[in-house]
């Protein structure tokens, strides 16, 4: 996951440093490229499956390692638009299968008994990889210019190749340490417009199910409004400070990296409030958190200052608290004989939300600044928040009517 969202770094530094367009102006550069890797991996998926059927996980698992790791190398030279494009070809095909296989392994691998640690565990260890490779090509990369006496020019392709060599250790380790075969049964993936008719009579049916849906619609999108209006915005803010080359790249990324932080230290909150409380409850506030970390981005003044932090800190946790929140909400209320297809209809519901938010957040970003396409997330998750505590309150009256009824 760290090598999917290290993405979010990589294109705004090559678009500045490889293209020559300043941050400012990349708001709608950001949404194609985006929405590009999104159309390809709705290519994608469905492949994934059949080839791991046929051919084995952790060699698929292997092979989109190795292509996000070749991706990354080809972004060092790119600098004709065609070749970005097709190195995000490459990216978008490496990680459809990655982490098409990373879920399917994370529900194979781990006993019933010990499922849920196992979760938590990937998840903390998936908060810290972000970080950490985040860091790497930013910092990083840096030192290793500074301490080599290299030129400045050498910092982008350096951490990319950085980045890279995490990639192809990772799927030397896939390819040799994941257990051989392929699955003993195979799964039935319903076509899209099974998804959304049996998705659709769920929601209808059970009122919490379409509030989990728009939920997903919201959240989804939340991790790539954070990751690459963030990393542009710290680009921005680092290219009106005057910074450019290696300490450009390093800072430009930080304000992602603390804000990823953050979310990982709450997911200690996070999960026992998910665990301990009504889903729904727990939903309402979840977005919440989400509405306060993305509407106060509105009193950043300078991303790069101290003050900015606690700001960071809230929207790393809102983020968080939105994905989890909707993803519990979804795992209690899919009935047992729908599951795959509410799941799947959840899953479509996050892929449209991404679509329309990245789209919508870049043309905002190049209209009205860095801070509009958070507030119009932030917008988004009050609106989900009030879905959610309509919902407890329709719920509430029914429950005490029935009981005054059940009194007469």
């Amino acid at each position: 996951v760290g090598l999917l969202t290290a993405i979010t770094g990589v294109q705004t530094n090559v678009l500045s440093e490889n293209f020559g367009i300043p941050a400012r102006d990349q708001g709608q550069w950001i949404s194609g490229l985006v929405l590009w890797t999104e159309f390809v991996l709705l290519a994608v998926f469905g492949l994934v499956g059949v080839a791991a059927d046929r051919i084995g996980r952790r060699q698929i698992f292997a092979i989109g390692l190795l292509l996000m790791g070749l991706s990354y190398v080809f972004h060092a030279y790119a600098f004709e638009i065609w070749q970005l494009f097709g190195a995000r070809v490459l990216y978008a095909v490496g990680i459809g299968a990655a982490t098409g296989m990373l879920a399917t392994i994370l529900a194979d691998y781990p006993q019933e008994i010990s499922r849920g640690r196992v979760v938590a565990v990937s998840g903390a260890l998936t908060g810290l990889g972000v970080v950490l490779i985040k860091l790497m090509f930013g910092d990083g990369a840096r030192v290793l210019v500074e301490s080599l006496g290299l030129s400045e020019d050498s910092v982008l392709p350096l951490g990319l190749f950085l980045v890279a060599a995490v990639a192809f250790v990772t799927a030397a380790v896939a390819a040799w340490g994941l257990q051989p075969g392929t699955p003993t049964t195979r799964e039935e993936r319903p076509p899209v417009k099974e998804l959304l008719t049996a998705g659709v009579r769920e929601a209808i049916r059970n009122p919490r199910i379409a509030v989990a849906y728009a939920g997903a619609f919201v959240a989804r999108s939340d991790l790539v409004i954070l990751g690459s209006f963030l990393t542009l915005w710290g680009r921005f803010a680092v290219e009106s400070a005057g910074l450019t080359g290696a300490e450009a790249q390093a800072m430009s990324v930080r304000p992602f990296a603390v804000a990823q932080t953050a979310g990982l230290l709450w997911i200690v909150v996070l999960g026992f409030l998910l665990e301990k409380r009504d889903r729904l409850l727990a939903l309402g506030v979840a977005f919440g958190v989400a509405t306060i970390g993305y509407l106060g981005m509105w009193f950043v003044g300078d991303l790069l200052s101290v003050r900015s932090i606690p700001f960071l800190c809230l929207l790393g946790a809102g983020q968080i608290s939105a994905f989890w929140g909707a993803t519990t909400l979804i795992g209690r209320e899919a009935p047992k004989a729908s599951r795959g297809t509410v799941v799947g209809a959840f899953n479509l519901s996050g892929v449209l939300g991404i679509l329309v938010f990245v789209a919508l957040g870049g043309y905002l970003y190049d209209r009205y600044g860095p801070v509009a396409p958070f507030i119009m997330v932030g917008l988004a998750n009050l609106l989900v928040m009030a879905a959610a505590g309509s919902l407890m309150l329709r719920e509430s009256r029914a429950a005490a009517a029935q009981h005054t009824e059940g009194a007469a």
